[in-house]
């Protein structure tokens, strides 16, 4: 096998994300030991994101070099695809001006099929929110346990692959911005006939703020879930009436454990599929899609000759 320290890109500004397709810990060993072991000589910033039985098998392979290694659970970690990558960019700024080199082992299991997409959708999104940070990330995906479709995800997400051998280039591998827009481009199922909804015809949303508060304290959502929900409608309201036109239409209903609340519109009010996925720059003003984004589970949108549609969820 082709040694994992000999990158195909190794331009030191330019991020380096490779996806390891691994059939037992021996495995992740004979991999991750050396990467992690090149970071620790280069006085990299060296972290391990992974399963226990990972952690456990690296911990023992490095000895004392363990010590200079930071170690979290994967399961803490990846909890909601966006604070996971504000999680990494908080890492990546508080290391500087050194490197940062992690092993990372995002969590599949559990997840519902929106999920997944979404989890998909953040390893893309990786390429774009830390292409010149200098960041090299190994991420792990077990064979044995993960569905062929999330194994098909790592190849579009990662521009190079181990699998067996490597690394090598992914033919697979989609930018971006085309692998987002086709996650949003996957139909969406029309709302239920019991859904509420109330029009949206300015910028004064107090009438929908209460509408919200309403149908989400109705359905049993806890408080600081519910105040997140209103904060997020209420950007994504205002956005529709500035950047759209009025009238714009809320609708409310539950589905499968989520709130759902759908904002549509006229006109195309978001710039791209990437919107509001990396941290915004210091100078960008406003809350934006990015915090709407940290305050639901799961934000989707689509856009067409009618117009835009956002749709938020979150657990109750």
């Amino acid at each position: 096998m082709t040694s994992p320290s000999s990158p195909v890109a190794d331009h030191r500004d330019a991020m380096m994300h490779r996806g390891f397709l691994y059939r037992d810990e021996d495995e992740v060993v004979d991999i991750c030991v050396p990467f992690l072991r090149e970071g620790l000589a280069a006085d990299d910033a060296v972290a391990v994101v992974a399963a226990t039985s990972n952690i456990d098998a690296l911990r023992d392979a490095l000895g004392q070099d363990a010590k200079a290694v930071q170690f979290e659970e994967a399961l803490s970690w990846y909890q909601h695809p966006v604070k996971t990558i504000a999680a990494y960019d908080s890492f990546v700024k508080a290391e500087k001006p050194r490197r940062v080199r992690v092993i990372a082992e995002p969590v599949w299991q559990g997840r519902t099929p929106l999920e997944v997409v979404e989890w998909a959708r953040y390893e893309s999104i990786v390429n774009a929110a830390f292409a010149h940070s200098g960041a090299r990330a190994i991420c792990c995906y077990d064979r044995r346990l993960l569905h062929p479709e999330i194994l098909a995800y790592a190849r579009q997400t990662h521009p190079e692959i181990i699998d067996g051998h490597g690394p090598e280039k992914s033919d697979a591998y989609t930018d971006p911005g085309p692998f987002s827009a086709t996650c949003d481009r996957r139909p969406l199922p029309s709302a239920p006939r019991t859904a509420e909804s109330v029009s949206i015809v300015s910028t004064d949303l107090d009438a929908v703020r209460t509408f919200v508060a309403e149908r989400a304290g109705r359905h049993g959502m806890g408080h600081d879930a519910l105040r997140n929900m209103v904060a997020a409608v209420s950007e994504v309201s205002t956005t529709a009436i500035r950047h759209g036109g009025a009238p714009a239409r809320l609708g409310t209903w539950v589905h499968d454990g989520d709130l759902v609340c759908e904002i549509s519109g006229p006109g195309h009010w978001y710039p791209d599929a990437l919107w509001g996925f990396a941290p915004p720059a210091d100078s960008e003003p406003g809350f934006g899609l990015w915090g709407v984004r940290m305050l639901c589970d799961v934000v989707q949108m689509q856009a067409d000759a009618d117009g835009t549609l956002i749709r938020l969820r979150t657990r109750i």
